[in-house]
């Protein structure tokens, strides 16, 4: 008497026989399904043994056919195609253990989504106003004056007074140097190639006024020290707003491009004294329309006074992108890098290299680009020869 697991058996065999994929572990999990199942309806023990044996769709047909002589049933007139629709619900968000509804988390996707828009293209002044919320971090750097510790550098005058006074000493006495907040002066380019971009950058400047303290200066045609301005007006605008208020009486807002007259004259008279030993960052796309000469000299006197300088230029962060102007190759060949700015998250990332230790004082980058450590790809490597690089006049439309 054939028992219900010799049929099981029998028909993995027709059906791996046929070339469907009957293996043994499929037959007895069929067997351990049937367990589980009505053995008496036979529509039940079908659909199990279609859900592990048939993989195509072709296969249907030749599986039923062989179910139905093996269990001795009658050929179905009704089989059904190949073609099997189904609707697959999609699963629903839980919010459960989230600690906010679904809405919150929508908002915070998309939160996420705009640090990463290019905020020279649509959504950017969406995403420009996530800038307001950017996190600072103050830059720290050694003080002149040193206390008494237990570690740092020996002190040789209080070696001296103890040997004066008691001929000997049991403890080596030290000194360790004090911390204090290093001054950051911030520079943005208003003139009419970084249209697109200003919103972001003068958001960013007035992030900057108001975390770090910075010294805040727009270069055009020529040098404004807006600092003051923007924080006078912070007491009745908020956000970026505050620093579009303060622009209100920047006369070259739009003009055109003198990077070299106005770095030239942050180097003179009192404003010197600003920068020296201070975190410069410039916030350009180096489409320079003056004297290329004059902007080299200057930045390489930036950077000799400065602690450390920085160029940030917008455009950097798209794919793709290439350095084809004489200004931004001349800036490149004197700062410690050369940073892309087109997302938040790039800008976010501008804002800890502030903060963050730099190389070397005075160590420049023999001509070329510093790779940017910011997210967005690398910066193609530029000859900052003055003569190889095209002006921007040179460029026009292709800012």
């Amino acid at each position: 008497m054939r028992t219900l697991t010799d049929t099981f058996l029998t028909l993995g065999i027709r059906l791996r026989a046929e070339g469907l994929p009957a293996d043994p572990d499929a037959v007895r999990s069929l067997i351990t399904a049937a367990a589980l199942l009505d053995p008496l309806d036979p529509q039940q023990i079908r659909a199990a043994s279609r859900a592990l044996t048939c993989t195509r769709p072709e296969h249907l047909r030749l599986h039923d056919a062989i179910f139905d002589a093996v269990f001795g049933l009658p050929g179905r007139q009704d089989a059904e195609e190949p073609g099997i629709d189904g609707e697959y619900p999609r699963p629903e968000m839980s919010t459960e253990g989230a600690g906010g509804d679904a809405s919150e988390i929508t908002e915070a996707g998309r939160t996420e989504h705009l640090r990463h828009v290019d905020l020279g293209f649509e959504h950017g002044s969406e995403a420009a106003a996530l800038i307001d919320g950017l996190v600072f971090r103050p830059p720290r750097g050694l003080a002149h004056r040193t206390r008494p510790g237990h570690v740092g550098i020996i002190d040789a005058p209080r070696i001296l007074r103890s040997l004066i006074r008691s001929e000997e000493i049991s403890a080596i006495p030290r000194r360790r140097s004090l911390h204090r907040r290093r001054p950051v002066t911030l520079v943005v380019d208003v003139s009419a190639s970084m249209t697109v971009w200003r919103e972001s950058a003068l958001r960013f400047l007035d992030r900057g006024s108001a975390a770090l303290g910075a010294r805040c200066f727009t270069a055009g045609t020529r040098l404004t020290r807006v600092d003051g301005r923007t924080r006078a007006a912070a007491g009745h605008v908020r956000g970026g707003s505050c620093v579009a208020a303060a622009l209100s009486d920047v006369l070259d807002a739009g003009a055109g491009t003198r990077l070299g007259d106005s770095l030239t004259e942050l180097l003179s008279g009192r404003m010197k004294d600003l920068v020296r030993g201070s975190i410069l960052v410039v916030i350009s796309d180096g489409w320079e329309h003056g004297d290329c000469a004059e902007l080299d000299t200057a930045c390489a006197r930036l950077a000799r006074l400065s602690h450390r300088f920085l160029w940030v230029n917008p455009r950097a962060g798209r794919a793709g992108f290439e350095a084809r102007t004489r200004g931004l190759a001349v800036a490149a060949a004197h700062t410690e890098a050369v940073l892309p700015a087109t997302t938040v998250a790039q800008w976010q990332n501008v804002a800890d290299l502030i903060a963050a230790p730099g190389s070397e004082h005075g160590t420049g980058n023999g001509g070329a680009f510093a790779t940017p450590r910011a997210v967005g790809g690398p910066v193609a490597a530029v000859d900052a020869t003055v003569s190889a690089v095209p002006t921007a006049t040179d460029q026009g439309a292709h800012a």
